[in-house]
C-alpha cells in the first residue's frame, strides 16, 4: 500500500520513529541498523511494509531496499513473523546477516536476541539459495563457504570485535596456508591481520 514515506523526523526511539509527512504523524516500526542511519536526520525516507491482522495494523521502515528485501525474505521463512524478521535485522548487519545465511553460520545467527537455534537453521535452509546471489553481489562476486572449524574460527573472529571483510580474508588466507583447526585458523589469522 505504501511504498516509501518521505518526510520530517518528529521522535526517534531505539525500534520507533515518528515521521510527519503533510501534517500527519506515521509510527513506523524500525530496526536498529536503520535507527543507527536516520538518528541525525531532520528528514528521512522510510521504504515501507504495512502488515494488516485483526487487531490492528502495524508499518514497517527500512533505510534501504536491501533491508526492505531482507525483511521480506525473512517472512517467507516459516515460523517467523514481522517481529522476530526485525529483531535479526536489528542484531547484526544486512551484510552480515547475508554473509551468516550463505555460510550457513547457525551459531552466528542464532546469537541474535530471541533467534534459538531451530529458528536460525530453518531461515538458513529456506533462504541459503536466494540470499546466496545477492550475498555475491554485496561481497563483490565471492561468496565464501565455511564448513566446521572454518565457521567456528570465522565466528570467533567476529565476536573478536573484527569487521565480516577482514575474517573473511583472514580464514580464506589461513585455510589457503595449511591451517586446518579452529585453533590454527584463529592464530594465523590474528597474526596476519592488517
Amino acid at each position: 500500500m505504501f511504498a516509501f514515506i518521505k518526510g520530517n523526523l518528529i521522535n526517534l526511539y531505539e525500534n520507533l520513529a515518528i515521521i510527519e509527512n503533510n501534517g500527519i504523524g506515521y509510527e513506523i516500526a524500525i530496526s536498529s541498523n536503520t535507527f543507527t542511519e536516520i538518528a541525525n536526520k531532520k528528514e528521512v525516507l522510510l521504504y515501507t511494509y504495512l502488515q494488516v491482522k485483526e487487531d490492528g495494523f502495524t508499518l514497517y521502515g527500512f533505510n534501504s531496499l536491501d533491508e526492505k528485501k531482507m525483511f521480506l525474505n525473512l517472512l517467507t521463512v516459516s515460523g517467523v513473523g514481522c517481529k522476530v524478521a526485525l529483531a535479526v535485522l536489528s542484531g547484526m548487519s544486512l551484510t552480515d546477516l547475508a554473509v551468516s545465511i550463505a555460510n550457513e553460520n547457525i551459531s552466528l545467527l542464532s546469537r541474535v536476541k530471541g533467534i534459538g537455534k531451530k529458528t536460525a537453521e530453518r531461515i538458513i535452509l529456506e533462504l541459503k539459495e536466494k540470499v546466496a546471489k545477492e550475498t555475491a553481489k554485496i561481497s563483490g562476486g565471492e561468496v565464501l563457504t565455511f564448513k566446521g572449524s572454518a565457521e567456528d574460527a570465522y565466528s570467533a573472529l567476529i565476536a573478536l570485535g573484527l569487521t565480516r571483510s577482514e575474517c573473511l580474508t583472514a580464514v580464506k588466507q589461513a585455510l589457503e596456508n595449511g591451517a586446518n583447526s579452529t585453533e590454527e585458523i584463529i592464530t594465523f589469522s590474528l597474526k596476519n591481520i592488517r
